[in-house]
């Protein structure tokens, strides 16, 4: 087929093309002017900025700008016109320096990367430079699909957006001998031709959506904690950590590794809150009087505090993790006064500091063993700048001890604000505008008993910044507060039925999404055994399952059928990747689900254990 003969099959979308005529000349026309956006015409700044869904440039129906996001850019607005105006006077040559110079700023007004929100507004200066494809994953597909199946197309991908976009509509435009304007939909109904003959062959619906992955970005977004959920095989895990390369702003999964920002656990039946939230450890005491129980946190109460400390400050910036810097250097001050004074510090008449402790200052007198005062609350103390005693009870996350102990607290506190008066002082950062993201991924989340592991959190779970009390106290509070930077995501196996169930109370706080078995064949960095996929896949489609399953929750998934394209000519090496995964890994989970019930009857004319026996492939 030529690309003549592919065009001539398709009819304008003229709704949408009628739309982009309408508003992207005044949009280019606003835009020179460089003016306020209160300046603007509002219906016009409404479509290209404040539109969740359906702008004229894409009818994409993802990938658009948070309400908090706006406001940001309307706060950056003075430097993001200028480069709006650059664009918008420059209608012959494409600004590639000026595209990434736009695509970083609105990145720093952005919880995550809004790829396509940017791609699309860029688009909208320069319609006769830039294709209305604003997704670089679906702009890839589509020159692969045309590469493939179009005898005079070729095009050989760069992986910059704005680059493959420019080359893609130049070449559409030299061979329609068109403008822009008339072409607008066209690269977009070609990538919908030819999903359309595939739809035998894959599971995607194509709408005109985003991917899938910023799809659930925004689920994630609104609802802070989702589960994936499909058969074994889908790429679950795999998927939630593409999810958190793109909440935590990184560019591969590799960076996730020993990411401070990120955690990935894996659930089982005898996991508990203790493991999860929070719990008691022994400890050998410090004084060397046998052993001490104290309650802390564990991975979810951690991450909590950790995500916590960005969203005390209404400014963004970090004071706790400032306070944090300063002790250490005050700890190292004393360490090495203690050293040059005989271990022996004096802070009364009477008190004296002996030693420091993993999480507290030791202190002692004539005649008196002593006591340890915590890291914590001296910090806390400082910080609300109390000097009375009865002013500890104005706030609950003091320690309550505090109270009685005032005495030996308050010249600690001195002492450290003595050690502040050379150091500079904290100065908010301005720039800091967002929280940081943290992301903790639970793998087969449904393994565990999760009403028990997650204990009062369930609450806190639907009303986000809330505080519960937990059974437990850490550094003498007992709230837990799960912060709006905190993302929840979850992988369940839907196959599995040996697990514990997920209660209505538990589904309620979660949104649950699909990852189901899809063919691969057209992703051109791998190898996909497309002949074995389609095997497997019917059998869960000829009334082979059992009245108790559904096809979604059992067939097996794609990544059964990969092979890695580490050397494309390799054939001998990817297929025996092929029957490794046939014979030892397929064939034997389609054998159990016949012995458990799931796979029953015949298929083509054999008995389904004899015929799975029949998929094993011979060197």
């Amino acid at each position: 087929m030529t690309f003549t003969e592919l065009i001539d099959k398709l009819e304008i979308w003229d709704e949408w093309q009628k739309n982009y005529i309408h508003y992207v000349p005044q949009f280019i026309q606003e835009a020179s002017t460089g003016k306020n956006w209160e300046d603007w015409d509002k219906e016009l700044f409404y479509e290209f900025f404040m539109r969740s869904a359906d702008q004229c440039v894409s009818s994409l129906k993802q990938g658009y700008f948070t309400n908090t996001e706006r406001d940001l850019i309307k706060q950056n607005w003075p430097e993001l016109s200028v480069l709006l105006q650059k664009i918008a006077l420059n209608q012959e040559q494409p600004l590639f320096d000026t595209y990434h110079q736009i695509k970083e700023l609105l990145r720093k007004c952005t919880d995550n990367n809004k790829k396509a929100a940017t791609n699309r507004l860029i688009a909208s200066l320069q319609p006769h430079l830039l294709c209305t494809v604003v997704n670089q994953d679906k702009l890839g597909q589509l020159v692969y699909l045309l590469n493939t199946h179009v005898e005079d197309f070729e095009l050989e991908l760069t992986y910059d957006w704005f680059h493959d976009s420019y080359n893609i509509l130049r070449i559409f435009k030299e061979k329609l001998n068109q403008d822009a304007y008339e072409i607008v939909t066209l690269p977009w109904q070609v990538y919908d031709y030819f999903q359309e003959q595939n739809t035998s062959s894959s599971t995607e619906q194509n709408d005109m959506s985003e991917n899938k992955l910023d799809h659930q970005i925004q689920i994630l977004e609104y609802k802070k904690q989702i589960i994936l959920q499909g058969p074994p095989g889908t790429g679950k895990t795999r998927q939630a950590k593409e999810l958190a390369v793109q909440l935590l702003g990184l560019r591969t999964t590799q960076e996730l590794k020993n990411h401070p920002q990120f955690k990935l656990i894996q659930f089982h039946p005898s996991y508990t809150y203790e493991d999860f939230v929070r719990g008691i450890v022994a400890k050998p005491d410090e004084e060397g009087n046998g052993i001490i129980y104290e309650a802390e946190n564990k991975v979810l109460g951690n991450f909590i505090k950790k995500a916590g400390e960005y969203t005390q400050h209404s400014n963004g910036s970090s004071h706790a993790a400032w306070l944090d810097e300063v002790f250490e250097d005050f700890k190292t001050s004393i360490e090495e006064e203690l050293i040059a004074n005989d271990h022996k510090i004096r802070l009364t008449n009477k008190l004296f500091l002996t030693h420091i402790g993993e999480n507290s200052f030791h202190i002692s007198s004539e005649g008196w063993t002593g006591d340890r005062l915590k890291f914590s609350e001296i910090k806390k103390l400082y910080k609300y700048n109390i000097t009375k005693k009865e002013e500890t009870k104005k706030y609950d996350d003091l320690a309550k001890t505090v109270y009685h102990r005032t005495a030996y607290y308050f010249p600690l506190v001195e002492k450290f604000k003595s050690f502040l008066q050379d150091k500079p002082a904290h100065t908010p950062n301005q720039t800091l505008s967002q929280p940081e993201n943290y992301v903790l991924v639970i793998d087969e989340i449904n393994r565990a008993n999760l009403s028990s592991v997650l204990g009062e959190l369930i609450y806190a779970l639907e009303y986000r910044g809330k505080a519960v009390e937990s059974v437990y106290e850490v550094e003498g509070n007992r709230d837990l507060i799960l912060p709006p930077n905190l993302y929840i995501i979850g992988t369940m196996n839907t196959a599995d039925r040996s697990v514990g169930h997920i209660d209505y109370a538990i589904r309620r706080r979660f949104a649950f999404i699909d990852v189901l078995p899809e063919s691969l064949e057209h992703d051109s960095n791998i190898h996909f055994n497309s002949e074995g996929f389609e095997k497997v896949s019917q059998l869960f489609k000829n009334g082979n399952i059992s009245g108790e399953f559904e096809a979604k929750d059992v067939q097996l998934g794609h990544s059964y059928f990969i092979a890695p394209k580490q050397d494309p000519v390799n054939h001998q090496n990817r297929d025996e990747i092929f029957r490794m995964k046939m014979n030892y890994e397929v064939v034997p989970i389609l054998l159990e689900y016949v012995k458990d019930g799931v796979l029953i009857g015949n298929y083509d004319g054999k008995d389904i254990k004899e015929y799975i026996n029949t998929l094993k492939m011979n060197n």
